[in-house]
């Protein structure tokens, strides 16, 4: 099986890709759980490793990559419960108009969280 033809776009529907990135969202997200748990367990390594790990993280610098995260998370989500909806059979009849709110949704979802983080993160 030719996994590269997952990620394949070109000539597809919106469908298709949406579903392409769910798989692609699952796979950042599968990597940052290891990153995570790898930078968690850094703490057995010394307590200074492990400080200065938290120093680097909590910066204004990494708050870019938090805000990309939180995108990747609540797309994968959003998408996942529509996916979730069509594969019980549910409104399937109103597919593109869900798809398009599951859109919608995502960007306000984010952009709320983006800016919670932002908040917490730089103090403004």
């Amino acid at each position: 099986m030719d996994l590269l033809k997952w990620f394949e776009v070109r000539g597809k529907s919106l469908f298709y890709i949406s579903y392409s990135l769910h798989r692609i969202t699952g796979l950042i997200l599968v990597l940052y759980l290891v990153m995570h748990l790898s930078y968690l367990t850094s703490l057995r390594f010394g307590e200074e490793i492990y400080e200065s790990f938290i120093a680097t993280t909590v910066t204004p610098t990494f708050l870019i990559f938090d805000i990309l995260l939180v995108l990747v998370g609540v797309y994968h989500g959003v998408n996942g419960l529509r996916l979730i909806l069509h594969e019980f059979g549910l409104a399937y009849d109103v597919r593109r108009p869900i798809l398009y709110l599951s859109y919608f949704l995502v960007l306000v979802l984010w952009l709320y969280a983006s800016y919670k983080l932002y908040v917490f993160i730089v103090g403004v």
